[in-house]
């Protein structure tokens, strides 16, 4: 993200594929200086509560995917299919969450069952 910055002297947004690399990159523009742009991500991991906390963070929001629920759906399916069940559909959607500095509280967290 340092490599970005300094290469980049305009930048609108930044989106990254998961927390970690948020992180990484609000903390690489608060060393820079940079305040002229904002981070989403895609997660919601633990470390992520924190940083959108921050009054400094440039994390505005992210889409919060939930571990637990994928699991359990998981799970379901793979007993489904034990038992002789036909899956349909093969792909199943979890609908994300957009979390916010407003709503970050709301997050269950990725190993609280819901």
């Amino acid at each position: 993200m340092q490599s970005m910055l300094t290469r980049f002297p305009k930048i609108d947004a930044v989106f990254t594929v998961n927390d970690p690399m948020a992180i990484g990159a609000s903390l690489a523009a608060r060393q820079m200086h940079r305040d002229d742009f904002f981070i989403i991500s895609v997660d919601g991991s633990p470390d992520i509560e924190a940083a959108i906390k921050d009054p400094n963070t440039k994390i505005l929001a992210l889409s919060y995917q939930d571990p637990y629920l994928m699991a359990v759906k998981a799970v379901r399916a793979g007993q489904d299919i034990l038992n002789g069940k036909t899956i349909k559909p093969v792909i199943t959607l979890i609908p994300p969450t957009l979390i916010t500095e407003r709503n970050v509280a709301t997050i269950p967290g990725w190993s609280a069952p819901h």
